[in-house]
């Protein structure tokens, strides 16, 4: 009889924490689709300040329409004065570029002919230079010679003592570097799986935002349709109505 009493207790005991567990991972639950519900309204309340934006933009595109086709007879008949007196400026000044053209021919000529004695002097002159520069370059070549050498053999020890510092640096980085590279690694995987978190969260917020998509795409529609002149398929754009919250259990 004591036994049946306590086998009862215990499974009374075992009912009861199965109960408060589900309780509990109910109010959580219960938490994190408040707080998905919250960010869902706000995404929500975004997207219809934009489609509220673009209609505004819609209708500032007509009136600026309007109002460049008013100015555009004003433009062509201007357009026409204009034309009518550039052809006349054009005539006096083809005349008068005919006349500069000759005058610039004529310089031309002298010009070259100055040059073409400039010319036949600098030649006279430069073999003359030419004589007296190659003597001076045969004993600057020698000289030349040795202190290329000498530059070379000055390189080639500042190359070996930088090689040997490179070393030096590489062969104590070596170890930093491996030590960062296993401290990315572990943090790497703490982003991925935060990722993978996120993404699920993702999918189901894309799957609420989708009507209002919608809603938005057509909002772009009718602007594209204002910019061409059309407003018989703009469309007005509603609020939805409140979600109805369960009461809480």
């Amino acid at each position: 009889m004591s036994r049946s009493v306590a086998t009862e207790q215990s499974d009374f005991e075992s009912k009861m924490l199965l109960v408060k567990q589900k309780k509990k991972q109910a109010e959580h639950d219960k938490r994190l689709l408040v707080n998905r519900i919250a960010l869902l309204k706000k995404e929500e309340r975004k997207a219809y300040k934009k489609i509220e934006k673009t209609k505004e933009r819609a209708q500032e595109v007509l009136t600026v329409r309007i109002e460049h086709e008013r100015h555009h007879s004003e433009r062509v008949a201007r357009h026409a004065r204009n034309e009518r007196r550039r052809k006349l400026e054009a005539e006096a000044n083809k005349a008068s570029e005919a006349e500069a053209r000759r005058n610039r021919q004529l310089a031309m000529q002298h010009v070259q002919q100055l040059k073409f004695a400039k010319v036949r002097e600098a030649r006279s002159e430069a073999a003359q230079a030419r004589d007296e520069i190659r003597a001076e370059q045969l004993a600057d070549v020698v000289e030349k010679q040795r202190k290329r050498a000498e530059v070379k053999e000055h390189e080639a020890k500042l190359r070996e003592r930088k090689q040997q510092e490179m070393q030096g640096i590489l062969k104590r980085n070596r170890k930093a570097y491996e030590r960062k590279v296993k401290e990315e690694e572990k943090a790497t995987l703490l982003r991925e799986k935060e990722v993978a978190r996120m993404e699920r969260e993702e999918m189901k917020l894309i799957q609420k935002l989708k009507k209002t998509q919608v809603m938005q795409q057509q909002a772009f529609e009718d602007l594209e349709n204002a910019l061409n002149g059309d407003l018989s398929h703009l469309t007005q754009v509603e609020e939805p109505s409140p979600v109805k919250r369960r009461p809480a259990t």
